[in-house]
């Protein structure tokens, strides 16, 4: 199933810096910075102001611009987001910040001095984005939809929210972090290694980035669309996308990712929380519902592909989100 052509109606693109940012861990940020998008009329002239969130692998190209840089997975939402859509920007403010730590605006680590970039946590990466909305003038939001590693911090925003809250949407994500330490540390010597100039390294990197994009179904996607070569088509995708994304930067994220885990706080989320899963999702798969607390509302999306199953299938997410946002 391909994704509805959309045009893209990003209004505003910028940068905000906050002057200094103190750390969970004890470090700071100074200054602190948001590269972001907004899809959609200005806040005050909105009836909904949404934020929205991307994956530990993407960008806040929501929809693919029209003009200027394209980053690798630009209209990772074009299937719900859009005149029409469940996010429906002739109506809806949609907030897109980069993520803090990644590598498209956003303060993160620098690839010379990657020791200098302080860790941080998914708690700092939303009290962050509060600071960047009030310095925007936002005071409320109505929703935060965060698909993947942008999923953790919906659990986080609906936890302990840094300005009032609506509703929180994770979208294929769940309440603990994926991966491990030992990535961590792998990823820093691939990306100093990489930064010497290691041919191996780079290879490696593209080859990480291939595997992930199978287990996330993007491989199936291309073969049930009729790619001639899918493969190719896959290892295409993968060296661009390597070409493009800093490896300090996964790092930094996944070190985030790592650290983040609120299993034991869902009882007392402060807004409520809708949960939607995709049935074929590997990394984060539908689960023991029953157990939940009547704050979390779980969803389950009958898609083919996947932990990509948002950017893939958007007409089925679309349905699901008008439920969750109605």
């Amino acid at each position: 199933m391909t994704r509805p052509a959309r045009a893209d109606p990003c209004q505003a693109i910028g940068e905000t810096r906050i002057e200094s940012m103190a750390l969970d861990g004890g470090g700071r940020i100074a200054p602190a910075r948001v590269a972001w998008r907004r899809y959609g009329p200005e806040p005050a002239q909105a009836r909904a102001v949404v934020l929205l969130l991307h994956g530990i692998s993407g960008s806040q190209q929501a929809l693919a611009p029209v003009s200027g840089e394209v980053h690798p997975d630009a209209g990772w939402a074009s299937g719900w987001l859009g005149p029409g859509a469940a996010l429906d920007t002739r109506h809806t403010c949609v907030l897109a910040p980069n993520a803090l730590g990644s590598c498209f605006g956003s303060s993160a680590p620098d690839a010379e001095l990657p020791a200098s970039f302080p860790d941080f946590t998914i708690t700092d990466s939303v009290r962050l984005q509060g600071l960047w909305l009030r310095a925007l003038g936002v005071a409320r939001l109505d929703a935060v939809v965060g698909y993947s590693y942008g999923g953790y911090q919906a659990f986080q925003w609906a936890l302990d929210p840094p300005v009032p809250l609506g509703r929180a949407l994770a979208l294929a994500s769940g309440p603990r972090g994926g991966g491990s330490w030992s990535d961590v540390i792998a990823l820093r010597r691939l990306a100093a290694a990489r930064r010497a100039g290691d041919a191996l390294a780079q290879e490696q990197w593209v080859a990480a980035r291939r595997d992930a994009l199978m287990r996330y179904g993007r491989g199936l996607w291309l073969a049930d669309a009729g790619a001639p070569e899918p493969g190719q088509a896959l290892d295409a995708e993968a060296r661009a996308w390597a070409a493009r994304f800093s490896p300090w930067s996964m790092a930094a994220l996944r070190a985030a990712a790592c650290r983040h885990d609120v299993r034991h706080a869902l009882a007392s989320l402060r807004a409520p929380l809708y949960w939607l899963r995709c049935a074929s999702d590997l990394l984060f798969p539908p689960g023991d519902e029953t157990a939940l607390p009547p704050c979390v509302h779980p969803m389950t999306v009958a898609g083919r592909y996947g932990h990509a199953s948002p950017a893939l299938e958007g007409p089925l997410w679309d349905v699901c989100l008008r439920r969750a946002l109605a």
